[in-house]
Parts: C-alpha cells; structure tokens; sequence
C-alpha cells in the first residue's frame, strides 16, 4: 500500500506556514469571550483578544468532537491514507485526549497520535520535522519512531510580565502570584518531562527574566552543532528587533530564526507581556 502522509498539528503549535502545497492541517483551538465563540487565530486576532482580556469573561475550548472528524473526512478526501496527529502537550491540554477518542472509532486512515509534552513553536518544531521527513520520503513508522525520539531536543522557555493569567488558567496558586507580584519576581517557564509548566528561574524584574531566557537557552543548546530557533511574543514591550540581535549573537550556530506572535488561545492563559524563545536541536 501506498503511503501519503499528513501532518495533523493544532493552533496551540503556532506554526505559521504558509505554503499551502504542504500536508499539514491545523485543528483550531476555541475561544469564549462573555458567552460568544470565535476560532482561534481564524475569526479573532491577537490584538482584539488582549484589549478584551481585562474586561471581559475570557476562557478558551477545545475543538469539538465533530471539528476533528470533518478534519480526518478533509485529509481522507484529498487522498492522505496516514495521519500523524501532533497537538501541544496533554498535560497542558485535552486536545490530545479528544483526537484519540475520535481517532479510536475513524475509518479510512491510519492515525498515530504524537504527545509533544511542548508547548508553542517547540510542539510546532515536530510537525515542521514531521514535514521535512515526509518530503524525504521517509516511511509513516520511521516518521513516527524519529520524531518520537527527538522530542528531548525541543524547548520553549518564556516568562511573563503579570501572573495573575497564569493563576486565572490554574497554572500557578493564588498565593505564590500575589507575593511574586508584591516582589517583582518573574519567573522562566519551560515544560517538563511529563509536559506540564515548571520554573527554571526567578528574577527580580521583567528584563532580567528575558535576559535569562536567553541564558536558558544558550545551555539547552550548548553542544549542538545546528539548532532552529522561534522567539514568540505577546506584545511585549521591548525592542524585539534588539533582543533578536542579542539572540543571534550569542547563539552562534544558529541555522533558522523567527519572530512571530503566540495564538490567541495560549496569550489568554499568559496576557500581554509575554516573551518566549523555542528552540530546536537538528
């Protein structure tokens, strides 16, 4: 049997491809803003979701069981007979858990289901991966086996300027944000093995907290050859320009750079100020 393969990522990944040539489809989070839904990134923008997010009932969904089997009915209808689901990590979200439960019952492609344990770019990096396998040709089980195997040299690390939403989203307690708040600590955030938030740093301030990301990872990268690298934004404040020379200097085998801005749905649980850097080791 002949395999054509499609790459199945969600808008928590924050891929921006543009090609449209490429086998890649992207299952798009839910947003609830006072009662109405929108899709993330489709039918909001950044922008209007941070104006809205200190005055309005905010809180974002999973895509429903019947956005996932039109999704598998759209691959299957374009010829694709395998598909690699790569969402963000199940520890941070339901998404993975609801494709497998539609996955168990679907006909007509055979479905792997990848746990990135990432978040942002870093779970996006293993599509963009996945992509450039299916472009060698590379079998759906070697696709599978590979991206599997190099899961550990993807990260992301961020920080945030207020905590109150990451508290909101029940990612930190109510009383280590109130006195990190009273103190001006700002944490650096990365995911764990299991996938799920932890802080690497504290800094007293936002600019040392940023400086650090970089810090954080220099020493994730320290003896690789070639890595690609994302710097993700939530309107921050600094001079994103600047901060991407600073990146670039001290990241010297540095082989792809981007900027570009987090979806809706993941600056909801981080709010403005957000900054983080992903990185990928090849």
């Amino acid at each position: 049997m002949i395999e054509k393969i499609a790459v199945l990522a969600d808008s928590g990944s924050d891929l921006n491809v543009t090609n449209k040539d490429l086998p890649l489809f992207i299952l798009p989070l839910r947003i609830i803003i006072d009662g109405k839904e929108y899709v993330d990134k489709k039918d909001i923008t950044l922008p209007e979701v941070m104006a809205k997010i200190d005055e309005s009932k905010i809180t974002t969904s999973l895509p429903s069981p019947q956005d996932i089997v039109d999704t598998f009915d759209l691959i299957k209808s374009k010829g694709f007979t395998h598909v690699i689901c790569i969402p963000i990590s199940k520890g941070l979200s339901g998404t993975m858990n609801i494709i497998s439960q539609m996955a168990q019952d679907y006909q007509g492609l055979t479905i792997e289901i990848i746990d990135t344990k990432n978040i942002s770019m870093a779970s996006g990096y293993s599509s963009v991966e996945a992509l450039e396998l299916i472009e060698k040709k590379k079998s759906f089980k070697e696709i599978v086996d590979t991206i599997n195997q190099r899961l550990h040299l993807k990260k992301v690390f961020f920080t945030v300027d207020k905590l109150i939403y990451l508290k909101r989203g029940g990612r930190i307690g109510l009383v280590a944000a109130t006195v990190a708040e009273l103190l001006k600590i700002k944490p650096v955030i990365s995911c764990n093995e299991n996938g799920i938030y932890y802080t690497i740093k504290k800094e007293r301030g936002y600019q040392k907290a940023v400086n650090q990301l970089i810090e954080q990872v220099a020493l994730f990268v320290e003896s690789a050859q070639s890595y690609d690298v994302s710097l993700m934004n939530s309107q921050s404040a600094i001079n994103l320009d600047e901060f991407a020379k600073t990146i670039k200097s001290r990241l010297p085998k540095l082989r792809n750079f981007s900027v570009s801005n987090i979806t809706p749905a993941l600056a909801i649980h981080t709010g403005p100020e957000a900054l983080g850097i992903a990185v990928s080791i090849k």
